[in-house]
């Protein structure tokens, strides 16, 4: 679960140790974060497209499964009202996205084993075709069918399997960690810990 920081007060000494991977961003409001088309409130607020790849760069180069997201915005931009919303707006997309590339993952193994599976049946009965030899034009047309439909749906299932879901790992590696970021909002200065 993520830990919310309240704005403006001194992190908890546990969690400012070495076991955090920290990405620091610099600020000069919070409209940096959002995307500059969207009206809404903070808590409704669609994150920038810039922001989310700023965050997936330098995370990359982060080791370790913690991770502590830490906002560096000027003293007289401040708001905790507005970093409180902030702060869980961003836990929640963090998390909604997360859930959802977890169900695309899932959804895309099953359609690559249903076509794996189906591919493998095919080529099956084109064989017991074959070892038939009949001489039936049905029989020949099946044959001709079901051995190229076959391998088509056996490579198209192993594709979804293995390198579909590759795109999908990298991306549920990202959100599962920032789904546990811990996030803050410091003043900006010029010395950085």
């Amino acid at each position: 679960m993520n830990q919310i920081t309240k704005p403006g007060r001194d992190v908890d000494k546990k969690h400012t140790d070495d076991n955090f991977s920290k990405i620091n961003i610099w600020l000069d409001s919070y409209d940096d974060i959002f995307s500059d088309f969207d009206s809404s409130d903070y808590s409704e607020k669609t994150l920038s497209d810039d922001f989310i790849s700023q965050v997936k760069k330098i995370s990359k180069n982060k080791r370790g499964k913690d991770v502590s997201l830490r906002f560096f915005i000027p003293l007289n931009q401040r708001n905790n009202k507005s970093e409180e919303t902030i702060i869980r707006r961003l836990s929640l997309y963090f998390t909604h996205i997360n859930n959802q590339l977890k169900a695309d993952i899932k959804k895309t193994y099953i359609k690559g084993w249903t076509l794996t599976t189906t591919g493998i049946t095919l080529m099956v009965v084109a064989s017991y075709l074959s070892f038939i030899k009949s001489q039936m034009y049905t029989t020949h047309l099946m044959l001709v069918l079901f051995e190229p439909a076959g391998w088509f749906l056996l490579w198209a299932g192993l594709d979804n399997i293995v390198y579909n879901s590759k795109d999908f790992k990298k991306e549920i590696d990202f959100y599962s960690k920032m789904t546990g970021a811990k996030i803050d909002f410091l003043t900006l200065t010029s010395k950085i810990e």
